[in-house]
């Protein structure tokens, strides 16, 4: 074989492997690891949201007992609720394999491309031949069951959000599910490398459209969850305000109660600041990657805000359980006496 088309086909060998390592190993990788015990952003956010809106939001007079509001509010879940739960967790595990699955499956399809690829550099092997072409097609349909598998698990938590818009971005997903399926047609036609070259960049383009919607559908959800317990927060600050305020009218010193305040009010204010930011940019036109990536910081950053305030919360609320338990111990030597 002349040097000159051995190099040809190695540079489009390089290419399909590039292309495809972009793809999966750089893109999916991040976001399926935590199967592997190194955490997924997206989920994470996702928990951190729902731990955040279950935190400290409970009635300000019923301070005293909230492990016993905590537990009123578990038994008191809808079997709906609960069935919904338990046929989420089931999916997810079904999902979670099948990722598993497909993701073994395409790490040993790359090792046997790469075998491939040093045979036909050695010019032991014709890159067109059947079992090139065979090799070549075999790491196409790994890298796209690979990429199905993400995305199913995608539509899954979308489903299961219930946000705005859930049915339109589940709709989304499942548009770009059908067209990586239907590349599977043109790999199965294709006689030459230079063909499933074509194909690569096609899958290329569809899985770049379809990582911005799964990036936009997990970020727009987890904003919807922070928005939710910004709300609840704001009604809680002016109760506890309103508490404070009584206690304060009655000879009780609460300068630092109102400090402590003051300091959750405040990482209120800059989580919905950095929230708005991450809007600003999900509703933006020709969002990309990168703007979709920074958005997510913001509501990483909202969070961490959020978490602060959560921290000072508890501190709010051990303060007003300790004085409400004061009070019903002074009552009772009152009552002694």
């Amino acid at each position: 074989m002349e040097k000159s088309r051995v190099l040809q086909y190695l540079a489009c060998f390089t290419i399909i492997l590039t292309v495809l390592s972009l793809l999966t190993g750089g893109s999916l990788a991040a976001r399926d690891s935590s199967e592997n015990g190194n955490g997924n952003p997206n989920q994470h956010m996702r928990e951190e949201a729902r731990n955040s809106y279950r935190n400290e939001t409970g009635n300000l007079s019923e301070t005293g007992n909230s492990e016993l509001d905590a537990e009123k509010q578990q038994k008191n879940l809808s079997s709906k609720r609960r069935n919904k739960v338990s046929e989420y967790k089931q999916e997810r595990k079904q999902l979670d394999g099948e990722l598993q699955f497909h993701k073994q499956e395409y790490k040993e399809a790359k090792e046997e491309f790469l075998k491939i690829r040093n045979r036909i550099r050695a010019e032991e092997l014709d890159p067109n031949s059947e079992e090139a072409l065979n090799g070549t097609k075999l790491y196409l349909n790994s890298s796209i069951n690979y990429m199905i598998a993400h995305l199913s698990n995608v539509k899954s938590n979308m489903a299961y959000s219930n946000g705005n818009g859930t049915e339109e971005k589940i709709t989304a997903i499942d548009e770009k599910i059908k067209s990586l399926e239907a590349e599977r047609a043109n790999i199965a036609n294709a006689s030459s490398q230079e063909e499933l070259l074509v194909v690569v960049k096609s899958v290329r383009g569809v899985w770049n459209n379809a990582e911005k919607t799964s990036l936009a559908g997990a970020g727009q959800t987890v904003s919807e969850k922070i928005g939710e317990f910004l709300k609840e927060s704001e009604n809680l600050s002016e109760k506890l305000g309103v508490k404070i305020e009584s206690m304060k009218e009655t000879g009780v010193n609460t300068a630092e109660l109102e400090t402590k305040l003051t300091s959750y009010v405040s990482y209120i204010r800059s989580a919905q600041e950095k929230k708005e930011a991450a809007d600003s940019i999900y509703n933006g036109e020709n969002v990309t990657r990168e703007d979709m990536q920074k958005a997510n910081n913001y509501l990483r950053q909202s969070l961490t805000d959020i978490n602060k305030a959560n921290k000072i919360l508890r501190e709010i609320f051990g303060e007003l359980k300790d004085y409400e338990l004061e009070q019903i111990n002074g009552t009772e030597v009152k009552n002694i006496t």
